[in-house]
């Protein structure tokens, strides 16, 4: 009997003591080693508690998510009486969702979990709603999504739970990786498009200068970064202009603005070669015409030598009158003899002003038309830009219109506010070739060329340029001044 009753005893607080521990560890936190591809959501559906009690049991940040292989989380305890209320729930919620159904149009930067979140609902949820693989991730911007209802007959049933490897979220990495593919933009390509690859020193703003197009197309067109990188491939939609045949055009009007500076250098040549040969001819003309003087001088002299002949063949005659024979013949002669010299003197006078007046080749020309103003600014073409420079060596762009005047003798100034005032305001659209363009208002301009004729000018326009042929449709200048 009492052995008996000891077995009875003993069995009774065994059962006990199992039904404790039972309760207690239902009841007491479990912990969980977190293991390589472990989610928040993983967790939460493993243990089926929800991702916020798990978080705020472990501090974890509700914006990342971010947990760490090897992490230690403890997980609260699944308890009955939450689990029965969150059935209820479910229950609920099925109803209500049968009754009231509302979907969503995707966004840029939508994803299913965000989704889950904003709507109180699971991402396995969204996927049974809108009939997704269970290991879809993406979606795109325009897609439209039910948010909460019931699932349709066609769609597939809820596959039953897997093992916890296979139902393992994508890293967080991952997940931010496929938000970013969301929401990177569509590029847009033309059918009338073309390539461009960037070269050193070009910008956005240079590039679509130069095909004729916004930089904005430049960015639909293509996924840009931060910067540009030499080398790369640019798409450009619908270029209204060809930089290739641009840059052609400019070199064969600088080829022809340098054939016509070299023509105008050979004409002034042949005319200053042509003004010397006439300046030695003026010379050498009153040398000639001093050989006659020389040759009527001589007939005086001859005549003096007969007349002292007769005068001795007339000895017979009184010495009274041989006396005035001689004073007469003695007196033409002198004079005679006076008279070459002072030709002489007149000669030698004539020719000394000819001689000075020898031509010597001169810098400043008379010659002020448009037309050799334009072809003698183009003669420096290739010259390198200046701060401040006003020789060939390097030359500003107010220092070159100076120095190009100055070669016709007119003095406009050194600086543009200067030579704004060296003439008459016009239009541009009555600039003749030669006058002066400046960009700026009046008073306070910052640039100044020299036109050339149609839509061309020729600048020495910034520093790390030369000397160049600009075009007005792509540099427009404010007015003009035809110098006086």
């Amino acid at each position: 009997m009492n052995h008996t009753a000891k077995k009875l005893l003993v069995g009774t607080v065994g059962a006990a003591g199992l039904f404790l521990a039972t309760t207690a560890t239902a009841n007491a936190d479990t912990t969980h080693k977190v293991a390589k591809n472990d989610t928040v959501w993983d967790l939460s559906q493993k243990y089926g508690v929800s991702i916020q009690a798990i978080e705020a049991l472990n501090n974890i940040d509700q914006n990342s998510h971010l947990i760490v292989t090897g992490q230690t989380l403890k997980v609260p305890a699944k308890d009955a009486q939450v689990s029965e209320n969150n059935n209820t729930a479910q229950a609920a919620d099925k109803k209500a969702d049968t009754e009231n159904t509302s979907d969503v149009t995707v966004k840029a930067g939508d994803t299913l979990w965000t989704l889950a979140q904003q709507y109180n609902t699971s991402v396995e949820k969204l996927r049974e709603l809108n009939g997704l693989a269970t290991d879809a991730y993406l979606i795109h911007p325009g897609n439209v999504l039910r948010v909460n209802g019931t699932v349709q007959a066609t769609q597939q049933p809820a596959q039953t739970e897997q093992p916890v490897q296979q139902q393992t979220e994508q890293p967080v990495v991952q997940q931010e990786a496929t938000q970013e593919q969301a929401q990177e933009p569509q590029l847009v390509v033309s059918a009338n498009h073309t390539t461009h690859t960037v070269q050193a020193g070009e910008s956005l703003y240079s590039i679509a200068q130069a095909y004729g197009v916004t930089v904005d197309s430049l960015r639909s067109a293509n996924n840009l970064g931060a910067t540009l990188l030499v080398g790369q491939t640019l798409t450009i939609n619908d270029p209204a202009k060809d930089p290739a045949q641009e840059a052609a055009a400019q070199q064969a009007a600088q080829e022809q603005a340098a054939s016509q500076a070299q023509q105008e250098a050979a004409t002034q040549q042949a005319a200053q070669e042509q003004a010397a040969a006439q300046a030695q001819q003026q010379v050498q003309q009153p040398v000639q015409n001093q050989a006659p003087a020389q040759t009527q001088n001589q007939a005086p002299a001859q005549t003096q030598t007969q007349a002292a002949a007769q005068a001795q063949q007339q000895v017979q005659q009184p010495v009274q009158n041989q006396a005035p024979a001689q004073t007469q013949n003695q007196a033409p002669a002198q004079t005679q003899t006076q008279a070459p010299a002072q030709q002489t003197q007149q000669v030698q006078q004539q020719a000394q002003p000819a001689q000075v007046q020898q031509p010597q080749q001169q810098v400043v020309s008379t010659s002020a038309d448009g037309s050799a103003i334009a072809a003698y600014a183009q003669s420096f073409i290739g010259t390198p830009y200046v701060w401040g420079g006003s020789t060939p060596s390097g030359f500003d762009c107010s220092g070159l219109t100076q120095y190009v005047y100055a070669h016709f003798g007119k003095q406009i100034g050194r600086n543009t506010i200067a030579q704004e005032s060296a003439g008459t305001h016009i239009p541009v659209s009555q600039a003749q070739v030669g006058d002066l363009l400046f960009w700026g208002t009046p008073g306070s301009t910052y640039h100044v060329a020299i036109y050339l004729g149609g839509n061309s000018f020729v600048a020495a326009p910034e520093p790390g340029q030369s000397v160049k042929i600009g075009n007005m449709a792509y540099f427009m200048p404010s007015f003009a001044v035809h110098v006086n």
